[in-house]
């Protein structure tokens, strides 16, 4: 888990790199919206996965969980900002810094995380939880959410139903897909 964990954290950051993010044009539009995809599938993952299992096996760990699942709600809000057709380029810019700012403490926080994980839980485990957060994130919504249960199995089964619809939507407008790689 904590490998398929950080390999994200490394995935996403890149995307934030990304110059082509500020871009006003469907490029950046493309850009913009694979990023958010990404995160809200890396942060479904996080809260089906990681969460449960850091307040089951790491002391106080129901205190870091709830830490860390409302800091990355409140990047979410930040998310759905960047998902706004009538951003103008300053509040883009804005915005891009604090989803960069929250994201980099996210992955700052979790190296602790992933230290106190690995010396609380046997490799296996480990290996099996990140075969959970695989296939979370390839059923999860890939857009915002407005509403997210807190518990992991209300989380569940509101993320595979909220995941269906947004990836059929998202096959059909082909958002996140560059626009000089789309199919025409």
């Amino acid at each position: 888990m904590v490998a398929v964990l950080s390999s994200d954290h490394e995935s996403i950051t890149g995307l934030l790199s990304d110059p082509v993010l500020t871009a006003e044009d469907e490029h950046g539009d493309a850009a913009r919206e694979q990023l958010v995809a990404e995160m809200v599938r890396h942060f479904v993952a996080e809260e089906q996965y990681l969460f449960p299992t850091v307040r089951e096996q790491v002391p106080g760990g129901e205190d870091l969980a709830k830490s860390e699942v409302t800091r990355d709600r409140e990047c979410e809000k930040q998310l759905r900002l960047l998902e706004d057709d009538d951003i103008n380029t300053d509040q883009l810019a804005a915005v891009l810094v604090a989803v960069r700012a929250s994201f980099a403490r996210h992955v700052q926080d979790q190296v602790a995380l992933f230290a106190a994980l690995e010396q609380h839980c046997d490799p296996a485990t480990l290996a099996q939880l990140g075969e959970g957060v695989l296939g979370a994130e390839q059923l999860a919504p890939t857009r915002p959410r407005h509403i997210a249960p807190t518990s992991a199995g209300a989380n569940k089964v509101t993320s595979l139903v909220t995941g269906f619809i947004d990836q059929v939507r998202d096959h059909y407008t082909k958002r996140g897909i560059d626009p000089d790689t789309a199919d025409g």
